[in-house]
């Protein structure tokens, strides 16, 4: 199929017959496409003069040749062919049969195809738009939909460049983009389109990650995505892609004229290829000895509706399309309280929603084991495993090979669990997989994640296969600065404060739960807080989600909350800190007098500081040796700390944002506030009260209450949900964790050695034997050289360690 543009040159030459051996050139006429054209707008032809040939021949021909040329669509260009073809055909012997040939054949059909498409995908776009349009900039479920309508309509806008340039399309995806088509028939008016798209909401975004699927998988079929020859893998079947991804969209079709949301299963692009169930529940449980750190999303918030949505559109754009710069990771960085973990949970669920989230990884302080930089490759391998059958196989394989992955060195499980496994599965996945990786500065400490960082910087991560995109998220600590920065493989993006529309969005969202639950109680007026008041909150914020969050979490639980907030906003102050906001919640949680509750306090939010996870009021009782009214104590003021810890009876403790127990132990913003934690301090609190624990009978003979010790732990069915039920949970903090808060105490401290004589001469096996049925007996080398290192030597020779 000829293609031109206006800026095309046109060459005739005027030739003469000849056997001569001289060129038979007389001369020549040059032009472009355009020039001919406007020569053409008032006549059918033009006289072009004819000028010297570029070499010397045997005669220079004088005078014009006349030429005409007009613009024609494909529909008119697939006429002018065909009836080229059928005077061809006439002239043939009528005896021979009047056969076309086969290759205009397939050039009029391919025209005829490629109308086709363009009419289809022209108007599916602009449907998308209109969608785009009317969820744009707006605060309520029309603010949901918005994401997945502008990549929706991005993607498209993509294929619709591509097809330009295309050479051919089947009739199979031809039908394909007529079936979008009707789906969209939907969309017929603007103004009784937010409607339906708050009545339907569901399906309607069902729809957008459902087209979204569709358009990367045209992307890939015009090879302009990741896969660059889509079209010759044997192991792409675009036929059994085409058929699944039609299934579905009459399914939502169906579901959307009926109006009943049943959920339609999501379809993706790529094709998963069906596996016994056996054989997947193999292989997920030989993965299990990867033991990944548990990552549950459930309780992490998402961005308000219509909040961040210039930021989402930039991250979900960037990952979603291919790299000229063979970039495959973008890291956000910025300082704490900006709202990077929740835009990263928020990018998450996008593409978790398309069935395109490889992996998400989110680090947190409060979770010292689960936050470790050795579990990274392991857990990104696990997730990557259960979202993709062919890296499954890959990285069961591994295992097969070399069963010590789990327990390798870094880089060996880096080249073994990520490296190879995701080479060997790239051609069976087209179009981007994410993986989302957050809050990196809190994945362990600057010396504990240098190798992680190691990785991520080296070229062998930069040579990951290009469907699998990173979004990083943390703030500009030095080592993450020095290692990430110069990488050419990494996009780096400073994450700005939030706008003043967004923050004031999220102020007026809170003030509506706030008078939603108090009014009543509290007389609250019909008009408060009142747009003067809001906005001076919102300057006090600076862009500060953190801020904000925590005022309004004070303000829910305050006795009178108008007189709160006015007495709040009293002070004609420029600027209210963060430290200021954390220090005016702590002066509302009690007065802070010397005594008994006071110390209460304050060991309740250190042992939360220092804990290596997070731990229930039943635990934190436990390892500070309660009486029962001192538990009371203990779980009403983890009732009156809301504002800046997050608890519920039962349920495990954690401070709200990083931010806080940085405050609480920074000395030059509160050494002399009651409220102040000494981390060294609070360590060894932490050591004499596992110490203690361990001593107690709590920890005994057969801690696992097993019928007998002739069998391994691997034969014991569901051995980890029977150990949780019999191992009190302070008993199994206790065993895996007295050695690391030994190790951080001063050394030297007497009323620590006689508690560990103790613990050896009577609970040494006992603890021994927890370890074990913990699956973690690596931890008793490392808790004995800590006992070595800090106790004096009558304590540390009881035992030996073979070297």
């Amino acid at each position: 199929r000829l293609q031109a543009k206006e800026t095309s040159e046109l060459l005739i030459k005027l030739k003469h017959k000849s056997f001569l051996p001289t060129d038979p050139c007389f001369g020549i006429v040059k032009t472009t496409i355009g020039n001919l054209l406007s020569l053409c707008e008032e006549h059918e032809v033009t006289p072009l003069k004819l000028t010297r040939g570029p070499k010397k021949t045997m005669y220079d021909a004088q005078g014009v040749i006349s030429a005409g040329i007009k613009a024609t669509d494909d529909s008119q260009a697939r006429q002018n062919l065909l009836r080229v073809v059928e005077e061809n055909v006439a002239r043939i012997d009528q005896d021979a049969p009047p056969a076309v040939p086969e290759p205009l054949i397939n050039v009029a059909a391919t025209l005829s195809n490629n109308e086709d498409v363009f009419k289809s995908l022209g108007t599916v776009l602009g449907k998308v738009q209109c969608i785009v349009k009317v969820t744009l900039n707006a605060v309520d479920v029309l603010a949901k939909v918005h994401p997945y309508a502008d990549t929706a309509w991005k993607i498209l806008s993509a294929v619709h460049k591509a097809y330009e340039h295309q050479k051919d399309t089947d009739a199979a995806v031809v039908a394909l983009f007529k079936q979008m088509e009707a789906l969209y028939s939907f969309v017929d008016d603007l103004e009784s389109l937010p409607g339906k798209i708050k009545r339907l909401e569901h399906a309607i975004v069902q729809i957008l990650a459902q087209t979204t699927e569709c358009a990367l998988f045209f992307r890939e079929y015009t090879g302009h995505g990741f896969v660059r020859r889509f079209l010759d893998q044997a192991t792409s079947n675009h036929s059994q892609t085409i058929e699944n991804l039609s299934a579905t969209l009459t399914k939502l079709n169906n579901d959307l004229n009926s109006g009943v949301q049943l959920h339609t299963a999501f379809m993706s692009s790529y094709i998963r290829d069906g596996v016994d169930e056996l054989v997947k529940s193999d292989m997920l449980k030989r993965l299990e000895v990867l033991n990944p750190a548990e990552m549950k999303a459930a309780d992490r918030p998402t961005c308000l509706p219509g909040t961040m949505q210039d930021r989402q559109t930039e991250i979900i754009d960037w990952l979603m399309t291919p790299s000229d710069q063979n970039q495959n990771v973008l890291w956000l960085r910025g300082a704490a309280g900006m709202g990077k973990s929740t835009l990263a949970t928020t990018i998450a669920e996008h593409f978790g929603v398309n069935q395109r989230q490889g992996a998400f990884l989110f680090f947190d302080r409060n979770s010292k084991v689960e936050s470790s930089p050795s579990r990274v490759i392991c857990t990104l391998a696990y997730q990557l495993a259960e979202h993709d059958e062919a890296v499954r196989s890959a990285v069961s394989d591994a295992i097969k090979r070399d069963s010590r992955l789990a327990r390798a060195i870094l880089p060996t499980q880096f080249t073994s669990l990520l490296c190879e496994p995701l080479h060997a599965a790239s051609t069976h996945i087209a179009g981007p997989i994410i993986i989302v990786i957050d809050a990196l500065d809190e994945c362990g400490d600057s010396k504990s994640r240098k190798e992680l960082l190691n990785l991520l910087s080296s070229p062998d991560f930069a040579e990951l296969p290009s469907q699998f995109r990173f979004l990083i998220t943390s703030r500009s600590e030095p080592d993450i600065e020095g290692a990430l920065h110069a990488c050419e493989h990494v996009k780096a993006v400073d994450y700005s404060k939030a706008s003043e529309k967004d923050m004031t969005l999220y102020v007026k969202h809170e003030f509506k739960k706030i008078y939603t639950r108090r009014h009543l109680i509290d007389e609250l007026p019909a008009d408060w807080p009142g747009e003067k008041e809001i906005r001076k909150l919102v300057q006090y914020a600076d862009g500060f989600f953190i801020w904000v969050a925590t005022t309004m979490k004070l303000l829910f639980d305050v006795d009178a909350p108008v007189k709160w907030l006015a007495d709040f906003l009293l002070h004609n102050r420029q600027v209210i800190t963060l430290h200021d906001l954390y220090k005016t919640a702590l002066l509302s949680v009690c007065e802070w007098k010397a005594g008994e509750t006071t110390d209460t306090y304050r060991q309740i939010l250190g042992i939360i500081v220092v804990s290596q996870v997070p731990l229930t009021d039943v635990v934190i009782g436990d390892l500070l040796g309660l009486n029962q009214d001192s538990r009371r104590a203990c779980r009403t003021a983890l009732r009156r700390l809301a504002c800046v810890i997050q608890w519920s009876e039962g349920q495990s403790a954690r401070t709200l944002h990083k931010s806080f127990p940085d405050y609480l132990t920074d000395q030059s913003a509160c050494s002399s506030e009651p409220w102040f934690i000494d981390v060294k301090e609070h360590e060894y609190a932490l050591t004499l009260g596992c110490l203690r624990v361990m001593n107690s009978e709590s920890l005994h003979f057969n801690m696992g209450d097993l019928k007998t010790s002739h069998i391994t732990n691997a034969d014991i069915p569901d051995l980890s949900a029977h150990v949780q039920a019999v191992i009190p949970q302070s008993v199994s903090y206790a065993c895996q964790f007295w050695g690391h808060h030994l190790c951080e105490t001063i050394p030297g401290e007497p009323s620590i050695h006689g508690l560990i004589l103790q613990f050896f001469e009577h609970k040494f096996l006992y603890w021994l034997e927890v370890l074990s049925l913990l699956g973690e007996i690596p931890l008793a080398p490392r808790t004995l050289a800590s006992v070595i290192k800090q106790c004096p030597v009558s304590v540390s020779t009881m035992f030996h360690i073979d070297s």
